[in-house]
């Protein structure tokens, strides 16, 4: 059984099944779907001081099949984006974990990488090292015949996706909605059942009895949008609604600012599409900001100014979402080649191609043609540079437990490594204190791979970010991109109290 969690029926079904009073709008058959510009966005950045404060509006999605770039959901290597009717299904497909013991078996791998259609769902290619990697159904007999030594992490990956979906269903239904109605009860008592749809669903998504059944599973692109615009207009004037810029399909690059400090600090989640827990996590650092009566956190507020965006990559996000639970790049379409999207995170101007990336349309590490080919790393790139003092840029990623600094392009280290990798000694010493949970630090080449083209690089080297982290959040790889929603909050808490460590330790 092939499953799309957020689906375009499921999301109207839970809407009017939760929200009754609102069901007599909901129109009676789909709105029509609008064609999107798949022209490259070069005018499209957003400078910090013109940064929109009024909430950005909801977007439409592209559910139709993009036939205009050769992709098959058959092919589920491609990461191609289909429609909800071509669901990409990983049946049977196997993630393994593999010992790289000689140059030997790293050449074997890479020499069946193409041929065998392998999904990397870790880089490391190192001697000593492991790699965990999905090995498609059909490709399955032709690996053991590589003959590497290897475990099996997970027998059946569609099942596993489907099991996720199955829970995450049951948390819309019996969690998420049930807290949406009983604050939708309590709005229609108070104001004896006056205000818009906009105006109640902007005080649901923001009232405190709901905010924490939204970390207890995982939500829709379109209801992430909502969420962030509840925040800015439930602040009081405290935060306000700005856009990077907009993805290749159009979407925007959406963010909330909050704080008043002459530093500022920028910090965003899900540059690869299929890590959901990094949206939920940077989102519960909102909630932080917004919300806590720790007197440290309003002496945060007062000496930096926070730029966050939830979901730096949304038109992947809505991929992984509705057709390829797996799928990690943008959706830009690569001329000559059945395979979509490139890397965002192999896109930045930083040692492009030097190492760590792929020329490869087909690799989920793809570098793309050139540097800043991508609108997504473009638009975050010239955001950092419009800020005058950027004390900190973290880009949060998952799965590993680790948090690094730079280099990734290199094995020479940066002069401030040693700074840096002392707040990321405290932020992981902080976080093992709250759930236990037991992270590595360390600069990225030494720690994790060699990569070229990535974000950290970019804002240290070339927007001169005092401290760039990259974080990988939990966990080690039992359950991989697949994070139980169980897990969402413990992930939040441990994560705000390793950001809260860095926030107190910087100079």
């Amino acid at each position: 059984m092939k499953i799309s969690l957020f689906s375009l029926s499921a999301v109207v079904a839970l809407t009017i099944a939760f929200t009754p009073s609102l069901s007599s709008a909901a129109p009676s058959s789909p709105l029509p779907i609008p064609p999107i510009d798949r022209r490259p966005h070069s005018d499209n950045g957003a400078s910090a001081s013109a940064a929109p404060s009024s909430p950005l509006p909801i977007p439409p999605i592209d559910r139709r099949p993009h036939s205009d770039n050769g992709a098959s959901a058959s092919a589920a290597y491609d990461s191609a984006s289909a429609a909800p009717s071509d669901i990409v299904s990983f049946k049977n497909d196997r993630v393994v974990r593999i010992n790289i013991q000689t140059e030997s078996d790293l050449k074997t791998l890479t020499d069946s990488e193409r041929s065998l259609e392998l999904d990397y769902f870790t880089h490391s290619k190192g001697i000593g090292g492991t790699i965990d990697i999905r090995v498609p159904a059909k490709s399955f007999k032709s690996f053991q015949a590589l003959h590497l030594n290897y475990t099996t992490v997970v027998e059946d990956l569609q099942g596993m996706i489907d099991e996720e979906a199955q829970k995450n269903g049951e948390y819309l239904e019996q969690v998420w909605g049930a807290s949406v109605q009983q604050v939708q009860n309590s709005l229609r008592l108070n104001r004896g059942g006056h205000g818009s749809r906009e105006e109640e669903e902007s005080q649901i998504y923001a009232s405190p009895m709901a905010a924490d059944a939204w970390f207890q599973g995982y939500h829709s692109y379109a209801d992430h949008v909502k969420w962030l615009n509840a925040q800015v207009k439930g602040s009081k004037g405290k935060a306000q609604a700005f856009s990077a810029g907009k993805s290749f399909e159009g979407r925007p690059q959406a963010g909330i600012r909050l704080g008043t400090g002459k530093k500022h600090i920028v910090f965003h989640g899900t540059q690869h599409a299929r890590e959901w827990v990094t949206t939920m996590t940077v989102e519960y650092m909102i909630s932080q900001l917004l919300n806590s009566k720790d007197k440290k956190v309003a002496g945060y507020l007062k000496k930096y100014t926070f730029h966050i965006i939830p979901i730096m990559n949304p038109d992947g996000f809505v991929v992984s979402q509705t057709s390829n639970r797996m799928h990690r790049k943008n959706t830009q379409p690569n001329p000559g080649s059945r395979c979509l999207g490139t890397d965002i995170n192999r896109n930045w101007d930083s040692h492009f191609g030097q190492g760590g990336s792929s020329k490869d349309p087909c690799a989920d590490d793809y570098m793309g043609p050139r540097a800043f080919s991508t609108p997504e790393a473009t638009n975050i790139a010239r955001y950092l540079r419009s800020l005058p003092n950027v004390a900190a840029y973290l880009d949060i990623h998952s799965f590993s437990q680790l948090w690094m600094v730079p280099f990734g392009y290199s094995s020479t280290r940066p002069g401030t490594y040693a700074y840096m990798d002392g707040l990321a000694e405290k932020a992981v010493n902080a976080l093992a204190k709250v759930h236990g949970t037991r992270f590595r630090h360390g600069d990225i080449f030494h720690t994790i791979y060699q990569s070229s083209g990535t974000s950290v690089d970019y804002a240290y080297e070339v927007a001169k970010a005092g401290v760039a982290m990259a974080v990988e959040l939990r966990d080690t790889g039992r359950n991989g991109f697949m994070l139980p929603a169980e897990q969402i909050l413990p992930t939040g808490e441990e994560t705000w109290a390793a950001l809260s460590a860095i926030l107190d330790n910087m100079k």
